[in-house]
């Protein structure tokens, strides 16, 4: 069952600077951008795109999300195209544990994107009651993702037991989680 579509959420919430970045729902004519960022060498390192990226990959994915239950588009007041993407992979039903995954735009990278991203997912989220936690599962060696997550207050786990998909094959990897309190606000 989805409990969140990107399709059909509320308004986008605008990020810490009202002016720089947003969320928005995905939609077919992402396709273009999409494609060229994911022939960025780091998103095909570190994420399950499939390799060669095509632009068919690309189009397919704008219309089924890769079956995640929720997809946005990060975007920038001051760039020409969007800064990268942030979904929900799926949600346990029992837990309320939400599986979580991003990426950034190579034109994107450095400018906060992403952590306001996150930072707008939760916010986004707060309401729903199927929500509890946030997890997020990354590749030991992806030191940048580490680093995002941090800063927003996920909280390292562990070791993933099952390591990481990514790229070319499986990857140890590290659990970060972020608890929500009543009504989706962060647990501290």
């Amino acid at each position: 069952m989805r409990v969140i579509s990107s399709r059909s959420q509320r308004a986008s919430p605008k990020l810490d600077n009202p002016n720089r970045f947003n969320l928005r729902t995905i939609k077919p004519s992402d396709a273009d951008w999409i494609f060229e960022a994911c022939q960025d060498e780091e998103i095909q390192r570190w994420t399950q795109i499939p390799k060669p990226y095509l632009k068919s990959d690309a189009e397919d994915f704008t219309r089924t999300l890769a079956g995640d239950v929720a997809v946005w588009v990060i975007t920038a007041d001051e760039l020409e195209r969007p800064a990268g993407v942030i979904g929900i992979h799926s949600i346990n039903q029992v837990t309320r544990v939400a599986d979580i995954g991003y990426w950034t735009t190579p034109w994107a990278r450095g400018i906060g994107a992403m952590s306001n991203a996150l930072r707008a997912l939760i916010e986004l989220t707060q309401e729903n009651p199927n929500i509890s936690c946030f997890e997020a599962t990354i590749a030991t060696t992806n030191i940048a993702s580490r680093r995002t997550v941090e800063s927003v207050g996920f909280k390292l786990i562990g070791d993933a037991p099952d390591g990481c998909d990514c790229g070319d094959g499986k990857l140890p990897a590290v659990l970060y989680a972020m608890e929500l309190g009543m009504k989706g606000r962060i647990r501290l």
